[in-house]
């Protein structure tokens, strides 16, 4: 099996609150085939900051809808890991309102 025959997914969870237009807690990232998290722990880092600025970003620009807020984390996502790695994984964003 090649590299391209494994199945690479992200998956981004981000809890916010729509009210008060803030995320509540970092974004967190869960890899399965993409990276192996404890060797690469910097770069998940890296990819919880620019989710977290994007959200951040959308919020303060009064998005309210969570659906919305899913677009932005993954284009976000997407864009950083196609950047730093030139993978294209499945990404997957889950928006908790709180």
């Amino acid at each position: 099996m090649t590299s391209s025959d494994v199945i690479c997914v992200v998956v981004v969870v981000v809890t916010v609150d729509i009210h008060f237009f803030n995320v509540l807690a970092a974004p967190e990232i869960i890899t399965r085939g993409w990276v192996y998290a404890p060797e690469a722990e910097d770069l998940l880092d890296e990819a919880c900051d620019a989710v977290a600025d994007a959200v951040e970003s959308s919020l303060g620009k009064g998005v309210r809808d969570v659906e919305a807020l899913e677009r932005d984390v993954r284009r976000a996502a997407g864009k950083f890991v196609s950047e730093r790695t030139k993978r294209r994984p499945m990404i997957v964003p889950v928006v908790m309102e709180a």
